[in-house]
């Protein structure tokens, strides 16, 4: 059953994606035709304010044009297994993204890492960490998060951290709900419901600007499918859907997909 959710949600946000890529490529300057009202009364667009949101599991990243904070590492890459007592593990990835606010539809590429230790059977904590690319300018996302297995296919997660944007600093945070399959086979599969939130400040890693980011909240859902390509290696393919809901603006849809690699140390 859940092989089947994901197949079918994974092929509606490819098509979903392929079709507002569409939409923006094929558009065409409508010609100009004689009037007798003034486009005075119409409204105007201000300049485009860039801004990022770092979603992308295994480099997970998203770019659009209107304010917010940049959230912690949302992605959840991995089913939900937690890592074994004393070993660790080791997650990298790189992914694409887009944030298609109304009239701002934008993306941008990115890179995702990740350590876990186990503290005990069913208990790990470590690092995420998150950077993107959109244009000339990029964000650099990390929290401490720390994972337990609630049971043998539900594990519950929560994350602090802290993100810089060209654009201004947050402070973040999110939590999650992992869900999955644990079986001897090649493939399992998994799914995330995920609630993060990020709060904006002036300035950048190099202490300059004034711009302060919007607050955001920011709703995901996160489907995945782990391969165990060797005994320690698990390849990783994850999307996600949600949405970014910025203070003063209007919420956007955000689509990413990504892949990487996990490590088992």
């Amino acid at each position: 059953m859940l092989k089947t959710v994901f197949q079918f949600t994974i092929f509606s946000m490819i098509k979903r994606l392929s079709e507002n890529c569409y939409d923006i490529c094929s558009s065409r300057p409508t010609p100009r035709r004689r009037s007798n009202f003034s486009t005075d009364s119409l409204p105007r667009h201000g300049p485009c304010q860039s801004s990022v949101i770092i979603i992308l599991v295994l480099g997970q990243t998203l770019a659009g044009c209107v304010s917010f904070a940049p959230p912690s590492p949302l992605m959840t890459f991995g089913g939900p297994k937690t890592v074994e007592k004393s070993e660790s593990e080791v997650g990298l990835g790189v992914g694409t993204g887009f944030v298609l606010f109304p009239g701002a539809h934008a993306g941008g590429q990115g890179w995702f890492g990740r350590y876990k230790y186990g503290f005990t059977q069913n208990f790990d904590f470590g690092i995420d960490a998150a950077g993107i690319v959109r244009n000339d300018k990029g964000t650099l996302t990390a929290k401490l998060s720390g994972r337990y297995q609630l049971a043998d296919r539900i594990r519950l997660e929560t994350g602090l951290g802290m993100g810089d944007d060209s654009d201004g600093k947050s402070v973040n945070c999110d939590i999650a709900v992992t869900g999955g399959t644990i079986n001897g086979k090649t493939w399992n599969y998994y799914a995330s419901a995920r609630l993060g939130a990020a709060k904006g400040y002036p300035g950048n890693l190099f202490g300059t600007g004034d711009n302060v980011p919007n607050d955001a909240l920011f709703a995901l859902i996160n489907l995945g499918t782990q391969a165990n390509v060797q005994k320690n290696q698990r390849f990783i393919f994850e999307g996600g859907f949600g949405y970014v809901m910025p203070r003063g603006n209007t919420s956007g849809p955000l689509i990413y997909l990504s892949c990487g690699l996990l490590f088992d140390l």
